[in-house]
């Protein structure tokens, strides 16, 4: 910590023992959408939800011929709503499930997209990459959450004991080179 900085909670300016933001022991700015700690469901769920909606709401804007992709559409959004309904903190499952949804959804839909984009309007060249994207960080966060499932963390907050002394170490290092980067680009 620079001297004379004081941690937030800490206004008399003494040096303390915090911690900025981003180290280990505090959670990513998204992890105030949720209450358990390494559990996504929920955003996995929203954003299900939403690539479902976009789905089903955009579909005449960007299919090429609705009477023969509108059934699989269809069966798309069954799909990602049951999972999505699906989804609790107690099961590992139905994070695998939406894991796999949300991937298909975004191959199917990302691959759609670029495949056909100079054939297509520049709306359903969008519409579909929004829907790719969407898929993507339903991916990622379910994904996430499967992998706090296999290191049983569900629920369990980072601290710094979780580490070897080597790996402590080697936080505190970068932290420091970090520090000094900070320091030298200031002077300048």
């Amino acid at each position: 910590m620079i001297k004379g900085d004081a941690a937030p909670d800490n206004p008399s300016g003494e040096e303390s023992a915090w911690v900025p933001s981003g180290l280990i022991g505090f959670e990513a700015s998204y992890a105030s959408l949720t209450s358990i700690p390494h559990y996504y469901g929920t955003i996995v769920r929203q954003l299900l939800l939403g690539a479902a909606a976009l789905v089903l709401f955009a579909s005449p804007l960007y299919a090429d011929s609705i009477q023969t992709e509108f059934p699989f559409e269809v069966v798309g959004v069954f799909f990602a709503v049951l999972v999505a309904a699906l989804t609790n903190p107690r099961n590992r499952y139905t994070l695998m499930a939406d894991a796999i949804v949300s991937g298909v959804g975004m191959i199917v839909y990302a691959g759609w997209g670029l495949l056909e984009y100079q054939t297509i309007s520049p709306v359903a060249f969008i519409l579909r990459l929004a829907i790719a994207v969407i898929c993507l960080f339903a991916f990622y966060f379910s994904l996430k959450t499967v992998r706090a499932f296999a290191l049983n963390s569900i629920g369990k907050l980072d601290t710094l004991t979780d580490l070897n002394e080597g790996e402590i170490e080697e936080i505190e290092r970068e932290d420091r080179e970090e520090l000094e980067a900070r320091k030298r680009s200031s002077a300048m």
